[in-house]
């Protein structure tokens, strides 16, 4: 085991013998970052949720893209992008092996046309990115497989919901996270098969629940006490959330009070074997991962399904995964090095929304291409010795497994921002000021709702309400949120507990624990058979 110093913020961090092992294993050097500066590089890569208006540098009509129209290389809609009018090969430049790896790498990247969204097979989802067979969706972003869905973030399988992250086959449900198979709910976090529920965690298999916890199939419980089904319906009117002072007095409740009212489980984890980090299903022998599923052998992973004997990996999924390091928003990819947003490929080094393809080499853009180097096509014999090559030179220089040195985007721009936040200038952008007086109740909106311009409450900044928002709050009798949707889903990112882990004594028994929730925190902590001994 080697302890070395983040040659980024000077902290201590262990490189173990398993480390060193896999270091060998894909011929890389040791990394000089630590986990989080690593997993902060690979997200200032990745612009998730800005969309600009801008035209397609190939057929010039109007597109919307997560590249501002400022950028100095081509972008190409859906459409061209994966049509036969262009040809990637014809953008690319002589290798030079001599010469700087990274500085030949930008001269490519500065004119290689970029796709405008990752954002396949989706039908009327114009306003979407990094997702996949979606329907009648907006603003949803990592999402998969969904209809009728709005402001969503790393879900799939849902129908007709609203502002929520990492949600799965789940249906009419609003401001929920990390919740499954659960049906007209509000406000819900880690719950599972639960019907009509209404701000509470950890719920399973519950039904006619409102601001209970750690309940297992029960109905018409409030705050955990039982109660008879007339008393429980008097209750849920009482609290009066289809208005917006009602519905706001019981979200203050839900992040505050009602936190020191329960016990919490120290992490959580289901189905898992020798598994360090917190939001793990399914997975065996994970090192400091977070919101995964279906991994195995893996270390340093955020956001990850079915990946396996890896390492320092963003946002991987749906496809299997294999032996690769330093990637972000890559799906199906095996025995890749430092690659975005790169889908069933094998063998790739350095390369960029690069989509079934083999042995390439600094390449972006390409489809279906083996043996390419900065998008110009070799053959196998000149590859194989240039690409040695080049790992020799990257080597001695300390390149070689470093991730990208430049990025397409501001880093505001980026899901580094939000996870790795840094002190930013004031938008000095001047908004609309709202002259439309949003009425109390959702019974007394109208139609007309939609032809409005509202200013957030918060930054101050413009929305609207789109029809199908509209539909969705009349529908679960729900107020019109006073928040543009960038805001509300800062708050639902603020109440994902932070990927880190803290000691602490379990509340009850004062055994040691490893957790999510820090010291310092109001939670009362308990490890995980004191928790399950609370469970009724």
């Amino acid at each position: 085991m080697n302890t070395k110093v983040c040659k980024n913020c000077d902290i201590e961090f262990q490189v173990t013998d398993k480390d060193q092992e896999f270091y060998q294993k894909i011929n890389v050097l040791e990394p000089t970052l630590c986990p989080d500066c690593r997993s902060r590089k690979r997200l200032s890569i990745r612009n998730e949720r800005n969309l600009y208006k801008r035209k397609c540098t190939l057929c010039e009509k109007e597109i919307i893209s997560i590249y501002s129209a400022d950028k100095s290389f081509p972008v190409y809609c859906q459409e061209c992008f994966w049509g036969d009018k262009w040809d990637a090969l014809k953008f690319g430049i002589e290798f030079k092996p001599d010469q700087n790896f990274s500085d030949q790498f930008k001269n490519l990247f500065d004119k290689t046309p970029r796709l405008a969204l990752v954002n396949k097979q989706s039908e009327n989802s114009e306003y979407c990115n990094y997702s996949f067979a979606n329907k009648n969706c907006y603003l949803t972003f990592g999402n998969h497989y969904e209809e009728d869905c709005i402001y969503g973030h790393y879900s799939t399988k849902n129908k007709n919901c609203a502002d929520y992250l990492w949600l799965y086959a789940s249906e009419l449900c609003y401001e929920s996270v990390f919740s499954k198979n659960c049906y007209n709910s509000i406000y819900l976090d880690h719950c599972e098969n639960c019907d009509k529920c209404y701000f509470s965690i950890d719920l399973k298999g519950c039904k006619n629940c409102i601001g209970c916890a750690n309940l297992r199939h029960k109905e018409y419980y409030v705050f955990n006490q039982p109660y008879t089904k007339e008393e429980y319906f008097k209750k849920l009117k009482s609290l009066n959330l289809d208005t917006y002072s009602g519905f706001t007095k019981a979200k203050d409740f839900f992040a505050s009070e009602f936190r020191r009212n329960f016990p919490f489980r120290s992490f959580y984890k289901t189905n898992c074997e020798n598994c360090e980090g917190n939001n793990l299903e399914n997975s065996k022998n994970l090192i400091n991962c977070f919101d995964c599923t279906a991994c195995e052998d893996c270390a340093h992973g955020f956001q990850m399904d079915e990946t396996y004997d890896s390492m320092d990996m963003n946002c991987m999924g749906y496809d299997r995964s294999e032996v690769c390091y330093q990637t972000v928003g890559c799906s199906g990819i095996f025995n890749c090095i430092v690659c975005d947003s790169c889908w069933h490929n094998n063998d790739l080094k350095y390369c960029q929304l690069c989509f079934s393809c083999k042995d390439c080499l600094g390449c972006i853009s390409l489809s279906h291409k083996q043996y390419c180097i900065f998008n110009k096509q070799y053959t196998k014999e000149e590859y194989e010795r240039l690409t040695s090559q080049t790992i020799e030179n990257m080597k001695r220089s300390e390149e070689y497994g470093e991730f990208f040195q430049f990025s397409p985007f501001e880093y505001s721009e980026t899901v580094a921002q939000e996870y790795f936040p840094i002190t930013k200038e004031k938008d000095k952008k001047e908004y609309q000021k709202r002259d439309y007086k949003i009425p109390e109740n959702i019974k007394d909106v109208s139609g007309d709702i939609i032809k409005e311009i509202l200013a957030c409450e918060l930054c101050g900044k413009n929305y609207k309400i789109i029809e199908t928002e509209l539909e969705f709050y009349k529908k679960l009798n729900l107020p019109i949120p006073r928040f543009c949707s960038d805001c509300r889903h800062n708050e639902r990112i603020n109440r994902r507990n932070p990927r880190r882990l803290w000691a602490r004594a379990c509340a009850k028994c004062g055994v040691n624990v490893e957790t999510v929730y820090s010291p310092e925190r109001s939670e009362t902590v308990y490890c995980e058979k004191c928790y399950l001994e609370t469970i009724i």
